[in-house]
């Protein structure tokens, strides 16, 4: 992955974001993801099962996710990172990101990306288009 809308994460270093996970990402990078998306950080809570309330607090006193909701919102900002490597713009990538895929039966990569299997389908999707194999 070459893309560096979350360059301050090693999102390729597993042993890094292993320990960045336990201790639980900051709340903040929520707004980070938001902005990318172009929704507000309760919608991306809303997609890595983040309940509004608990966010907004969270979001408020600067605290910091709990180890299980960090490593979905790790598995987010991995799956934006990567479509916007392969995808090669930042726009390209979010507008995939939020279209209905056959390949994901009809489901959008966001949707597929609420579950760890859903998100390796994504990845698996991404593969094929930065191979050139389209089915």
């Amino acid at each position: 992955m070459t893309s560096t809308v979350f360059k301050s994460y090693p999102l390729e270093n597993d042993l890094e974001m292993a320990a960045l996970i336990l201790a639980g990402l900051p709340a903040a990078v929520l707004r980070r993801v938001g902005a990318f998306l172009g929704v507000r950080p309760t919608k991306v809570g809303s997609i890595v099962n983040i309940n509004e309330k608990t966010l907004e607090r969270r979001l408020k006193t600067r605290a910091r996710l709990k180890p299980d909701e960090s490593e979905r919102v790790a598995r987010l900002m991995r799956i934006i990172s990567r479509s916007t490597s392969v995808l090669e713009s930042e726009a390209s990538a979010r507008q995939w990101l939020m279209r209905p895929l056959h390949e994901l039966g009809g489901r959008t990569p966001l949707q597929m990306a609420a579950t760890e299997p859903g998100a390796r389908e994504v990845e698996r999707v991404l593969g094929r288009l930065e191979h050139g194999i389209f089915a």
